[in-house]
């Protein structure tokens, strides 16, 4: 083996070894990503029927307001 194929062969075992690591950090970090995106997905839920409940109790009182006068 010479020097050209060493080096060849220690570039490729080093971007194995990045890749591995890089693949195995998203894999566990998945789940803690998984519960906060739940946890916000919840919160804008929530959210989104206090505005829903807002807008709609506000149109009721314009149209009670207007069938008033």
């Amino acid at each position: 083996m010479n020097l050209f194929s060493a080096l060849v062969a220690i570039a490729a075992i080093i971007g194995i070894v990045a890749v591995s690591r890089h693949w195995f950090e998203s894999r566990r970090g998945r789940g803690i990503d998984r519960e906060h995106l739940e946890r916000v997905e919840i919160e804008l839920r929530e959210r989104i029927e206090t505005l829903e409940r807002i807008v709609t109790d506000q149109r009721d009182k314009l149209r009670k307001q207007i069938d008033d006068l």
